[in-house]
């Protein structure tokens, strides 16, 4: 029996919106019909009782003249050139995005140029402005020079400022993150 109409049995009934019963008809009913046939073609018939027939389960909607595949199409229908998705003479078309392409533009002037304006005045000439200036990426720039040991602090000392004014709820999706990214190559020991 179920627990829940027992419980209804048990408890005194204090209004009509209470009166909860399931019979096992009922279940039976409907658990016989969700138990659906197999489709006929599903089935095994007398012309082929091993199973080794083609089944054919047509779609709800006749398909599009449009949308059939260049392999069903015969080799002199017209529809097959403009299904094919590239062919001879035909070109892509244009890109989103330029295509981007690495320079080998930079010669030891260059080089030595952009240590000297680094560490000249690092203020100014940051990495990206560096990058901009020599057309290269700001990771190149910060392999041709690194920073003095006075702007790291400097930075450090920005850095902290800012976290200083985190809230805890930051703060701790920090360390959240942080070991997360821990369990990533499994040091977590999931």
């Amino acid at each position: 029996m179920n627990t829940l109409t027992t419980l209804f049995r048990v408890l005194p009934r204090r209004s009509a919106s209470l009166n909860f019963t399931r019979h096992k008809s009922n279940s039976r009913r409907h658990t016989k019909l969700l138990q659906l046939p197999p489709h006929p073609s599903f089935l095994l018939t007398e012309a082929s009782p091993t199973g080794t027939h083609i089944i054919r389960n047509p779609p709800s909607a006749a398909p599009s003249v449009y949308s059939t595949p260049s392999l069903f199409l015969p080799k002199d229908d017209p529809r097959r050139v403009e299904t094919e998705p590239l062919a001879q003479g035909q070109s892509l078309p244009p890109p989103l995005k330029t295509p981007y392409v690495k320079k080998y533009h930079l010669e030891q002037k260059d080089f030595d140029e952009i240590r000297a304006l680094r560490t000249g005045d690092p203020n100014l000439w940051t990495r990206a402005k560096l990058a901009a200036k020599f057309e290269t990426s700001q990771f190149f720039i910060g392999m041709v020079c690194e920073a003095s040991p006075e702007r790291k602090a400097e930075m450090q000392t920005r850095l902290a400022n800012i976290k200083g004014r985190w809230g805890q709820r930051k703060i701790g999706a920090r360390l959240e993150r942080k070991r997360r990214r821990a369990g990533w190559g499994g040091a977590d020991g999931l």
